[in-house]
């Protein structure tokens, strides 16, 4: 049986039964719809609570910076898991922003699964790219960035476009320019920008998934290694596209269950 529950102008979808509650951020173009697969399967040990991020909704028209958005995150946590720690589900902008709370409230973290995003504000990854994959990088972000700026009447149609060019698994009716707004905070400094993100350095148990089939990564392999070598963490690759749990949902979920000692 679903639960909503609102927090901010945030609707929490809660979902599923177990003493520990899994929070899922999803990324870019999605909404909450993007963990359909995960919830169907985590319900039955955890208490699941999704919600589509800050300014992905296409009735959110409001500006949020970093700030704004881990201060919701915080809050949503605080409402689904009041006194015992959560563990965190994130994929893609999900990362970035799920990371960035959890670097900032470790103490209400107890483990966190990353989706194809590590440290993607590092120096490290920026080296780890050639020239190519760095003019690809700049131009689907940029291009988002600009779409964003424009507004959902002309951004809109180049969303989806670059949406439908990159094949995201999602939804594709619900994606407005307004989900573009991580990508004109990088690249524009839009509602004071992200150049100030904590270093992605978990100091509780991590599982980091990530795709094989695409043409670049979103890790460096330092930060890889890295994660790896420390106990309790599990990094694994997918032979898939960018959506690992959409396009290998039964081999994922598996494999995070198996990793959560369920």
């Amino acid at each position: 049986m679903q639960k909503t529950i609102r927090v901010g102008s945030t609707d929490v979808y809660m979902e599923g039964s177990g003493p520990r509650t899994m929070v899922m951020l999803h990324g870019w173009p999605d909404t909450h719809e993007s963990w359909r697969q995960q919830i169907d399967f985590f319900k039955s040990h955890y208490v699941c609570a999704s919600f589509t991020m800050p300014g992905f909704d296409s009735n959110d028209h409001s500006n949020y910076s970093i700030d704004d958005i881990v201060t919701r995150l915080r809050d949503i946590v605080d409402a689904v898991s009041p006194s015992e720690k959560v563990i965190l589900l994130a994929h893609d902008w999900g990362c970035v922003f799920g990371y960035e709370y959890a670097m900032r409230h470790s103490d209400r973290v107890e483990k966190m699964i990353g989706l194809d995003v590590g440290d993607a504000n590092s120096q490290a990854l920026k080296d780890s790219l050639s020239v190519l994959q760095k003019l690809m990088v700049f131009t689907y972000q940029f291009t988002l960035a600009t779409s964003f700026l424009l507004g959902r009447t002309l951004g809109t149609p180049i969303a989806k476009g670059v949406a439908a060019g990159l094949r995201a698994s999602c939804n594709r009716a619900n994606i407005h320019s307004g989900m573009s707004m991580p990508y004109a905070m990088r690249w524009f400094g839009t509602n004071g920008g992200m150049d100030d993100l904590l270093p992605v350095e978990p100091e509780f148990p991590f599982y980091y998934a990530y795709a094989t089939q695409k043409p670049l990564m979103f890790h460096s392999p330092q930060w890889l290694e890295w994660l790896a070598a420390r106990p309790g963490n599990k990094v694994q690759a997918f032979e898939c596209g960018h959506w690992i749990m959409i396009d290998r949902a039964e081999a994922f979920n598996g494999a995070v269950l198996e990793w959560l000692g369920e």
